[in-house]
């Protein structure tokens, strides 16, 4: 496996794409906290109930909830650089190439699948690092390991967020259909069903457990939870409800290309 991710590694190097996405997710990942802090900041200094109604997102221990919710929007970024990174296979014929040059096709899907779970190592450390930097900064918070689960759960959510756009570029092979499908769904439909099952249908909380929002559960809008997420169940449950998901996906990316024509 080491000598196919070197392999994997050098496919990517040197792709430009790789580097601005990866770029600009951290830039951004900085960026719509710090907006988000200085928000917090100036409603508590002008906003006479501003306290009372928002509390202290980015003080310990709810910064690591916090930065997590707020990161969740930018996964979009690495869905889509992972997507590019699997279709070009099909595009420029290099997965038939490693076929040829002796790997299985379990081995080519392995691979893919770990370079997913090793970059979204990347991005949880990157959001630990962000949570310890704002929450630093917020006055009168004290460091605290308290609610540090939030960052195992921004790992889970990273992983399956990728997972599902691998999973929607092996069904496709089009990179333009499949980050069409996987935009469409993730931030129109997905919610708008969400909302019907639980609310229009009264099925609370059947609508939690659709693919990614299941993850997104686990990190919620930092106030307002009992309100917004009524019914949700428990933390462990919906960690369980990720981890199938995202075999899931692993499995029918699996299953699809070992089939497939190459």
């Amino acid at each position: 496996m080491w000598q196919l991710l070197k392999i994997e590694w050098l496919k990517v190097r040197y792709y430009k794409a790789f580097w601005v996405f990866t770029i600009l997710y951290f830039v951004s990942l900085f960026g719509i906290n710090y907006i988000g802090f200085y928000i917090n900041e100036l409603a508590h200094e002008n906003v006479p109930l501003g306290s009372t109604l928002l509390g202290t997102p980015y003080s310990f221990p709810r910064v690591w909830g916090t930065v997590g919710f707020m990161s969740s929007w930018l996964l979009y970024f690495p869905g889509i650089l992972f997507i590019m990174l699997m279709t070009n296979e099909y595009n420029f014929k290099t997965h038939r190439q490693n076929i040829i040059d002796g790997w299985e096709r379990a081995q080519f899907i392995n691979v893919k699948f770990t370079g997913a779970f090793i970059y979204a190592v990347l991005i949880t450390v990157l959001n630990f690092i962000v949570a310890l930097v704002f929450g630093f900064m917020s006055a009168g918070s004290s460091f605290s390991w308290d609610g540090i689960e939030k960052v195992g759960y921004i790992f889970l959510q990273s992983l399956t967020y990728i997972a599902f756009a691998m999973f929607l570029s092996v069904v496709f092979r089009r990179s333009g259909l499949a980050i069409a499908i996987f935009f469409l769904y993730g931030l129109i439909f997905e919610w708008l069903f969400t909302t019907f099952i639980n609310l229009k249908l009264d099925m609370t909380p059947v609508g939690y457990f659709l693919p990614l929002q299941t993850s997104d559960s686990l990190l919620p809008l930092p106030f307002g939870k009992e309100f917004i997420y009524k019914g949700l169940p428990d933390d462990w449950v919906m960690v369980l409800a990720v981890v199938i998901y995202t075999g899931l996906y692993y499995f029918f990316s699996l299953k699809k290309f070992t089939k497939d024509d190459l």
